[in-house]
């Protein structure tokens, strides 16, 4: 043991030394992705010195009863034991910190860990003195309790210790109250605020209130009011439960059907936030599916049967299949199948383990038979069953008899027909059946209605024959806006028969204009941009809404672009260097989505290569996007140099964008340059700190 210490002080003098550089040069530092792994496992190294600490705050407050020299062994072996875990959790924290995350907490967090560090390292010199080793010691003690409560607050939320308290002290929700608070912010409150909030905004994204969720994170808007497929939220929520871009992520509590559902419908109602129930027509949808779907789930239903063990649940869970409970205080249990081509008969089978505890199961897109529902059958409790566009027919709801509690049935998109009703009438609980997109005609689903008068039919949208429908407008057939003068435009329609009417200049379409029969060519006529309006008719229906489509001119194009930095990469980012090329510039009500590159803290610098075209420029432009609450500008300065070989560079234009008060000149920056030819030239943007630099396109003149 003797002969290892000198060994031990030096690895502990070398990992303490290491943290030290690192910490000094944190800002200079980009950590390579192999390394990335020991950063990730901080969370299960750092409850070894928590322990230890305690163990020798413990074992030196008993320090007389034990005898002098075991205690000296063991007190001087914890503690070179305690200062390794130390400096090893601290190390894998820093290096976790430096993949990105910044908020006021984690700063907190990290450096009471830091000094930590090295009270418990200070404690190996000290040993032999004995007031200032008690001294140092308590402090540690102090410091694991500081740093752990700033470390909870990350991982659970800062309210977590008294949540349970504060909870009893809310509000009473009534019909006044706006539809947001009551039930849109509650569902973010429980799946979602533990990582995106003040302390610890993961993406730089708060959802603890209206205001931070409106101004979004680096991926931009959290939702698109009346456009509930194209929001992020929801996006990120459908997502497969494996797939790293999930939300919330694999582990966490997840949104459940009714939860997505509810803040869809609040999504296309507009994501109006003061809207309250009182407020809403009884023919709304967002008020029905709130009366009937989610005020009723507020009244929990008693179950005798008894619970499932925590365990049994966990071990029913994989990628394909989730099993919760559905309440803390509720026996009862939400199963849901995913994965059509990764579905496996057992993770049906295997449900017979709970079989009186499933209330509700989806199995919608699976390859589910007949010869299956017999498994279903089992679930005696059952009363939600999603069968959507699975390979079922009449037959097999036949082997539902024995779910004597069904009361919920979807069956859309099956085999069923007419000789479905014999097996209906058997479920006598049955409220409501989905049977859209099945092969019952009108007849048989009226003949279900009049067999069935305590059963809700629903079947989907039927339009009324006499009722003229709105067009949808023309869509843009060409890959990208961004063209030379002359390429040709070609415009479409999803349904057949349309015609199409366009105009050129922006002046609005109507039965006068030109009627688009082929691609023609657009002639910019020197100008940068030309606009194109078109609406599409047809008999029978109403004229679409007139759509625009901006087209702008592409300029000189580069014989290559690099990017020294990446930007912030995600699948709503996409590739910089792809993004900036790739003929398509974004309209400015779009959004911050895959259209835009996005920089902040390294700047966009790019690398444009004309070596073998050799223009002659003038100009470079930048097409940029600034939120609609942006108030200043993000870019610090935007500098271009000029080289024949890549290595010598020459600055010929900077300019300073960091007071510029007119944000309109921030959405198209234009740097003018002395007209010659240029080998290679290098754009370097610099956002301001805190703020985010967002780019979808350079031009050249």
């Amino acid at each position: 043991m003797k002969k290892a210490i000198p060994f031990f002080l030096n690895v502990l003098f070398f990992l303490h030394v290491l943290l030290a550089f690192l910490v000094l040069f944190e800002g200079h530092l980009k950590i390579p992705f192999w390394v990335q792994p020991l950063g990730r496992m901080h969370p299960l190294i750092l409850h070894f010195p928590v322990a230890f600490i305690v163990l020798l705050v413990v074992l030196n407050l008993f320090k007389k009863q034990l005898d002098p020299v075991s205690f000296e062994k063991i007190n001087y072996s914890l503690l070179l034991l305690t200062s390794f875990t130390t400096v090893l959790a601290t190390l894998m924290g820093l290096l976790l910190s430096l993949e990105g995350y910044d908020s006021e907490l984690l700063t907190l967090h990290k450096w009471v860990g830091i000094a930590l560090c090295f009270v418990i390292y200070a404690l190996v010199w000290v040993y032999s003195y004995g007031k200032v080793f008690r001294v140092l010691l308590y402090t540690g003690l102090l410091g694991v309790l500081v740093g752990g409560h700033f470390g909870a607050g990350l991982t659970h939320g800062t309210n977590f210790l008294m949540e349970p308290i504060t909870a009893a002290q809310e509000e009473v929700v009534d019909e006044n109250t706006p539809i947001y608070t009551a039930y849109i912010a509650p569902v973010l409150k429980a799946k979602c605020t533990s990582c995106h909030n003040p302390q610890k905004h993961k993406g730089d994204l708060d959802l603890t209130t209206i205001e931070a969720i409106t101004k979004g994170g680096e991926n931009g808007e959290v939702w698109l009011a009346h456009n509930a497929e194209e929001s992020l939220l929801l996006k990120r929520a459908a997502l497969p439960l494996e797939d790293e871009k999930h939300m919330p992520p694999e582990g966490k509590p997840q949104l459940t059907k009714e939860e997505i559902t509810l803040i869809g419908t609040w999504i296309e109602h507009g994501a109006d936030d003061k809207v309250t129930y009182a407020q809403l027509q009884e023919s709304d949808t967002l008020k029905q599916l709130v009366t009937d779907k989610w005020l009723k789930s507020f009244e929990e239903k008693q179950y005798t049967f008894n619970f499932v063990g925590g365990e049994a649940i966990k071990e029913l869970n994989n990628p394909y299949r989730t099993v919760v409970q559905k309440s803390p205080t509720s026996p009862a249990v939400e199963v849901a199948i995913f994965g059509r081509s990764a579905f496996q008969d057992e993770y049906l089978n295997e449900l017979d383990k709970i079989k009186e505890q499933v209330i509700y199961l989806s199995l919608a897109n699976l390859p589910i038979t007949n010869e299956h529902m017999k498994s279903v059958g089992k679930l005696q409790n059952l009363e939600h069953l999603v069968l959507n566009f699975t390979d079922i027919d009449s037959e097999g709801i036949g082997a539902l008899q024995g779910c004597t509690q069904l009361e919920s049935l979807s069956l859309s998109g099956t085999g069923i027909n007419a000789s479905v009703l014999e097996h209906l009438q058997k479920l006598k609980g049955l409220k409501e059946v989905f049977v859209w997109n099945t092969q019952l005609n009108a007849d048989d689903i009226e003949q279900l209605r009049t067999k069935l008068p305590h059963v809700i039919i629903n079947e989907g949208y039927v339009p009324d024959p006499e009722e003229e429908l709105r067009l949808t407008p023309p869509t843009l057939v060409n890959e990208g806006n961004i063209i030379s003068s002359g390429d040709l435009i070609s415009l479409g329609h999803k349904m057949n028969g349309v015609s199409i009417k366009y105009t050129l200049g922006g002046s609005r379409p109507d039965s006068t204009s030109v009627a688009f029969e082929k691609a023609f060519p657009l002639d910019l006529k020197g100008k940068r941009r030309q606009t194109v309006k078109a609406y599409a008719y047809k008999e029978g229906w109403l004229p679409s809404n007139p759509v625009s489509y901006i087209f702008y001119d592409r300029g000189l194009v580069p014989d290559a672009i690099e990017l020294v930095y990446p930007g912030i990469l995600s699948s709503y980012t996409g590739e910089a260097e792809k993004i900036l090329t790739d003929a398509v510039r974004s309209n400015e009500k779009v959004g911050f989505s895959k259209f835009w590159a996005s920089f902040n803290k390294k700047p966009l610098e790019a690398i444009v290569d004309f070596s073998v075209s050799a223009p002659k420029i003038k100009e470079v432009v930048l097409s940029c996007g600034l939120h609609y609450k942006q108030k200043k500008s993000p870019i610090e300065f935007i500098a271009v140099w000029a080289s024949d070989d890549k290595e010598n560079w020459q600055l010929i234009k900077k300019e300073s964008f960091a007071n510029e008060s007119n944000l309109d000149r921030l959405k198209e920056i234009s740097i003018q340059l002395p007209k010659q030819s240029y080998k290679y030239l290098k754009i370097v943007a610099q956002p301001k700190k805190d703020d985010t630099l967002r780019v979808n396109q350079l031009f050249f003149f």
